[in-house]
């Protein structure tokens, strides 16, 4: 499961919706559906998509549609007509998390999407206010351990890959934390910059101009090496917690019954954009890996991080709060 923010392109972030290129003569535009609200690795991956597709599909429209996890987003897209020109841009967690976590969950993650592309992963980075007394990882455990519940930690929502990682960090150090979770990534960063809530989770993309600006401090980063660009940052295994490893990843879906020729179309396209030295460097500056995986890809992996974390969730009883 993978998760870095705040680089010019979070500009492009601040509007729920937007579009790229010139209209189209005829047909629907491209609607990328981020089922997250603005300001988050999805949103911005989406939207230097929607300025790159915008040659072979004229109008592409950025929808932003947060809620319960990404839940609300990726049900909006499985209930849509196999025409209707619509692709949801996502993470693990709307296929992989989710349905774990809800009792009476809207949508099956696989007979209700067709699976297009996988377009990147990236680690998390464990930060806190660069203000605050968390110097290290061992500051904050030890914190955790002296007096459970000292320490919070932020996420998205429940079942994200920053309530997991947080989730996995408790059951690693056998420590108690306190989790805040929230609608989204952008509303925890006043918190978290002003120490009303203690550490978060988050992707390099997210967090790296925060901590680059001095208003976040980077503790740990969530990969099994550490980051060549941040070579100063320890691996959570070298800060203290081996075996710690969660990488989050990115993908493409369809609504069901999307026909065979739309998904080579969007695959085609979303490869050739990865291709593009611009969009090499982009992903670079936000911490992100270019993955290029194609449909069967996409469902097998759904298929085997589904069965891992389901598994985890329910030995932490982990379930949703909405």
């Amino acid at each position: 499961m993978t998760i870095d923010r705040r680089t010019a392109c979070l500009g492009l972030a601040a509007a729920a919706a937007w579009s790229a290129g010139p209209a189209r003569a005829q047909g629907k535009p491209l609607r990328l559906v981020v089922p997250y609200g603005p300001g988050g690795a999805p949103d911005i991956l989406a939207r230097l998509f929607a300025q790159e597709l915008a040659g072979a599909y004229g109008t592409v429209v950025v929808e932003n549609k947060a809620g319960a996890g990404g839940t609300l987003g990726a049900d909006q897209v499985a209930k849509s007509a196999a025409d209707s020109g619509v692709l949801l841009v996502t993470t693990a967690a709307t296929h992989v998390i989710n349905p774990s976590l809800y009792p009476n969950f809207p949508y099956d993650p696989v007979r209700d999407f067709t699976p297009v592309a996988l377009v990147a992963s990236t680690p998390l980075m464990l930060v806190t206010a660069a203000s605050g007394p968390f110097r290290s990882l061992a500051d904050l455990l030890a914190a955790a351990r002296a007096r459970p519940d000292a320490v919070s930690y932020a996420s998205a929502g429940n079942g994200t890959m920053q309530h997991i990682s947080g989730a996995l960090m408790e059951s690693l150090a056998r420590v108690q934390a306190t989790h805040v979770p929230y609608k989204g990534s952008a509303q925890v960063m006043p918190d978290l910059i002003a120490g009303r809530v203690g550490i978060m989770f988050n992707s390099v993309a997210a967090v790296a101009a925060l901590v680059r600006g001095g208003q976040l401090r980077a503790l740990a980063v969530t990969t099994r090496e550490r980051l060549p660009a941040w070579p100063e940052v320890p691996t959570m295994a070298e800060a203290g917690l081996p075996g710690f490893e969660a990488n989050a990843w990115y993908a493409v879906f369809g609504p069901p019954g999307l026909a065979p020729a739309e998904v080579q179309k969007a695959q085609r396209e979303l490869q050739r954009v990865l291709e593009q030295p611009a969009v090499k460097e982009r992903y670079a500056t936000l911490g992100l890996e270019p993955l290029r995986g194609g449909p069967a890809e996409l469902a097998e992996l759904v298929r085997r991080d589904g069965q891992k974390w389901s598994g985890f969730l329910r030995e932490r009883g982990i379930r949703s709060t909405d």
